[in-house]
């Protein structure tokens, strides 16, 4: 565990959830240097809480609080004056929020990562929040902290929200398989960064890396990741081949890959899988 503590844990910030973290961030980016008091004003209006548009002021401090641990916003001078601060320029919020979590240089403040790391590493597709907090009381992050079922289910909230996780109606279950539109944008930031047509195990790698975890613990795609890239291809979004000549391949299943390339299509939707 890192020496390192940045004021209260992300993950205990129990109220929030992830669109309104995406609303004030939206807000910031088009009003930077805004004290609390602007961001009451444009939020908080009289009759706070009537519009699902509106956030209340106690959520309102819960967003600036976890966007400043993150490091996605910074708050200078009396009063204080806040201002983005991403570390990914041109990508969605989602992929930029996971970005700041998995990089966070705060082990405890990765939790939420960390979790959504476990789960990938054993392999697991489908889990009970009940199984889920037995898991991190007996696994490898149990000293981490005091795990509880409150910050488990805002770690649920916020994974579905970005599109890690689903939820099933009228089940329990958590479907750890990631959202085809998550899943194509940190394709494409990852091409970006290597290159036209990468090889599918060098864009792993940097998603696993800077954005969120893809291999398990032997060094396998995950199998709720697989399932997407495979959705993706057949809904035209994506191209992947295997070539005999090529220095590293992977297994989508029974299917043997080494390259994916992005098509013009922008978006994909995501009820596909």
């Amino acid at each position: 565990m890192t020496a390192t503590h940045t004021g209260r844990l992300l993950i205990s910030h129990i109220p929030l959830r992830g669109p309104e973290l995406a609303q004030l961030y939206a807000l910031l980016v088009a009003s930077p240097g805004a004290t609390l008091d602007d961001l009451r004003a444009q939020l908080c209006t009289d009759g706070a809480g009537e519009s699902p548009d509106e956030l209340a002021d106690a959520p309102l401090r819960e967003a600036v609080s976890f966007l400043t641990i993150v490091g996605l916003v910074e708050a200078r001078g009396r009063p204080r004056h806040h201002t983005v601060a991403p570390r990914l320029r041109d990508v969605p919020f989602p992929l930029l929020l996971t970005h700041h979590v998995t990089t966070h240089p705060d082990e405890r403040q990765r939790a939420i990562a960390l979790v959504y790391r476990q789960l990938v590493a054993d392999d697991t597709l489908a889990i009970t929040p009940q199984a889920l907090r037995d898991q991190m009381e007996r696994g490898p992050l149990r000293d981490l902290f005091a795990w509880t079922g409150e910050k488990l289910l805002l770690w649920t909230h916020l994974a579905a929200f970005l599109g890690l996780i689903r939820r099933v109606e009228r089940s329990p279950e958590l479907l750890v398989v990631p959202q085809p539109t998550l899943m194509l944008d940190a394709l494409r930031w990852a091409q970006d960064r290597l290159g036209t047509v990468p090889a599918l195990a060098d864009a792993l790698t940097l998603i696993d890396a800077d954005l969120f975890a893809c291999f398990t613990i032997r060094g396998r795609v995950h199998r709720g990741l697989a399932q997407t890239l495979l959705a993706l291809e057949s809904l035209g979004h994506i191209r992947m081949a295997h070539h005999a000549d090529a220095a590293r391949s992977l297994l989508l299943g029974e299917r043997r890959v080494s390259t994916v390339a992005l098509t013009v299509a922008r978006a994909a939707p995501d009820n596909a899988l």
